[in-house]
């Protein structure tokens, strides 16, 4: 089974991007119950059966009926059943290990957007910062230039940390660059920041706060300031620059579907979020919201919609696996925050790490995409754990030219690892790096 993106809307399947049918598995796909554009939530308006099926029942429901179908159909036992999915994908596939450990042997969760009252928070701050009039969407506060500015600051300090200068940041966390040094000491120019600006910016790094400073959510590691599929498309944007967001995740058909009217992905996400998922209020406005009281209110749809769980352990005693990867430069879902669910895994059960393995990649965008190298076929990693028993500690991750040829590779570290380039062979050779403690 293939999972969805966004708000989902349409019938989607994104394990056939990993060539499930021509592979011979029997696939499966759902729109969780409504139709309409991934970036558009008023389906859920004072609906709470719609909620309930977007937050878990439709993808168990279509995994056991279709699952009877294939049964009946082949008039045989089903060999192994895997689930695939990235961002929401990801986000139901953390979900079906939580709530319904039986319907499937392995599990790849990418991105997952797993925590949605904490995205609600992030992408409605993020969205306020840079769009403070709601009524005039054309520019954001922080534009192309400024963007190109800041990234162009922290790499020309942290690039290098990892022994090669490519644009690539092996682990963002280690670069220590204030981007506060970047405002402006007086009057504004292209190579400095307003202090609106930096605020702005501080919000995507440091991540939503309440009124009184607590912090609400994870914010974002450097990276993806620049890349189409980075900030300019999930968290800045503006109407004079967005063509597109159809298609805001790869691997996602929008379908006939139009989308609504918005300057960045997380514009819809947010407001979406916030207006129908949580306060049922189509009129509902970051403007003045100070968030003291969103932990409160969003409790009973956090219940439905979050895989926060760290508690697999019935997935696990039935020789579940699962597979965890998101890019560091990924714009959608921060990073931090997929680390910290890892940890939390592994601090209600150490044991959990022979089960379940977290790949973070360097330079990689939303799912897919970046300077770094995206391309894994995680069907077959997942395969190949299920059968054999042995847990990955490594994957092979692949540039790709637009004829899906590789043009080259690199190892991807079972987290905490990290890969290491020996200095002196082809940094786009797999073989010239290999696994070991983060310093």
């Amino acid at each position: 089974m293939g999972g969805g993106g966004g708000f989902v809307g349409s019938v989607m399947n994104t394990s056939l991007m990993y060539g499930s049918l021509q592979a011979g598995y029997a696939t499966v796909g759902t729109d969780t119950g409504h139709q309409g554009h991934p970036l558009d939530a008023s389906w859920a308006l004072n609906n709470l059966e719609r909620l309930v099926n977007f937050g878990h029942q439709a993808v168990h429901r279509t995994a056991v009926t279709s699952k009877a179908l294939v049964k009946s159909y082949y008039d045989a036992e089903i060999a192994r059943s895997y689930f695939t999915g990235c961002s929401r994908g990801g986000g139901q596939g953390l979900m079906e290990a939580q709530r319904y450990p039986e319907d499937f042997d392995g599990i790849v969760a990418g991105a997952p957007a797993h925590n949605w009252t904490g995205l609600a928070a992030l992408a409605s701050q993020i969205t306020r910062a840079m769009y403070p009039d709601p009524d005039d969407l054309r520019k954001a506060v922080v534009g192309p230039e400024e963007k190109e500015f800041i990234q162009s600051s922290y790499l020309a300090m942290c690039d290098a940390q990892d022994g090669i200068t490519d644009g690539i940041l092996n682990d963002p966390r280690q670069c220590k660059f204030d981007v506060a040094t970047l405002l402006c000491d007086a009057e504004k120019s292209d190579r400095c920041l307003s202090a609106q600006q930096l605020a702005a910016v501080k919000v995507i790094y440091e991540g939503p706060k309440d009124s009184h400073g607590n912090a609400i959510y994870y914010g974002f590691p450097f990276g993806g300031g620049t890349a189409l599929g980075g900030w300019a498309r999930w968290l800045t944007g503006g109407l004079k620059y967005q063509a597109d967001l159809d298609e805001f995740q790869g691997g996602v058909d929008a379908g006939d579907f139009q989308a609504p009217v918005a300057p960045s992905a997380f514009y819809g996400f947010g407001n979406g979020i916030m207006k129908y998922f949580i306060y049922s209020d189509p009129e509902w406005s970051y403007v003045d919201y100070d968030y003291d009281n969103l932990a409160k209110d969003s409790q009973r749809v956090g219940e439905t919609l979050n895989a926060t769980s760290p508690d697999l352990s019935a997935f696990r005693n039935r020789g579940g696996k699962l597979i965890i990867y998101s890019g560091w430069s990924d714009a959608a879902a921060p990073g931090p925050a997929i680390v910290a669910y890892q940890e939390d895994v592994l601090k209600f059960d150490e044991s959990a790490a022979d089960d379940v393995r977290l790949f973070m990649m360097p330079g990689v965008e939303h799912c897919f995409g970046g300077p770094g190298p995206s391309w894994v076929n995680f069907l077959d990693e997942i395969d190949n754990w299920v059968e054999s028993g042995d847990a990955p500690d490594q994957v092979i991750a692949y540039w790709l030219d637009e004829n899906m040829q590789s043009t080259g590779s690199r190892p991807v570290c079972a987290y905490p690892a990290v890969a290491k380039y020996d200095g002196e062979g082809d940094s786009r050779e797999a073989s010239s790096f290999s696994c070991g403690a983060a310093e």
